[in-house]
């Protein structure tokens, strides 16, 4: 995930798919481990007078992932992002810090939302994918009624739903999964879910 991103017409389907989940399912918190990596080139305003840097409060207002932290509220569940940077180099450790993170949280059941820039990765992982194997350490340390959710962006194949799911599916040895779409909206993602415990 980047800043950059929060808030495009992918994180209504995100958002809205993670409450539904809350409402339908007494989900209490949901943490978004963010996989962060850092902003494309920064925006600047070009005129006569020269380049200029936005005004900080801008970037804070669009560009500040923290901020889905505003849609927790009094009936429904706490939102929290973890947002370490995340980079190949020290992937297991932000691992570490990330399932260290997901165990804090008091309020149960918890959702936990891997959300890397493009999914999970079938073969090479990179700073854009999580590993089938990390699935599996976040599946493995919830509870029960807990949920695992992931953000599934489309492959340049025209199977890249099924085989996707597959993979992730497997990385949760078998458990059943739903498959989150909005075809009226963004095409382009998925979200797969799954409890921990209990059938989908």
């Amino acid at each position: 995930m980047k800043n950059q991103w929060y808030a495009d017409h992918r994180d209504l389907v995100k958002w809205g798919t993670l409450l539904h989940l809350a409402a339908a399912h007494d989900i209490r918190s949901i943490i978004q481990i963010a996989f962060l990596t850092p902003d494309d080139v920064p925006v600047l305003l070009t005129s006569e007078f020269g380049d200029t840097a936005l005004d900080p409060r801008v970037l804070h207002h669009f560009r500040n992932i923290s901020r889905i932290a505003e849609l927790s509220g009094p009936n429904g569940p706490s939102i929290y992002a973890f947002t370490q940077p995340f980079a190949v180099r020290s992937r297991h450790a932000y691992i570490r810090a990330a399932l260290l993170a997901v165990q804090a949280v008091a309020e149960r059941p918890v959702a936990v939302l891997l959300d890397p820039d493009t999914g999970i990765a079938e073969r090479l992982a990179t700073s854009k994918h999580v590993k089938d194997t990390e699935v599996f350490e976040f599946w493995s340390v919830l509870q029960p009624s807990d949920w695992l959710v992931l953000y599934q962006h489309a492959a340049r194949q025209r199977s890249w739903l099924a085989s996707r799911r597959a993979v992730f599916v497997h990385a949760l040895a078998g458990a059943p999964v739903l498959t989150f779409r909005a075809l009226s909206g963004a095409r382009d993602v998925a979200f797969f879910a799954a409890m921990r415990g209990h059938p989908a």
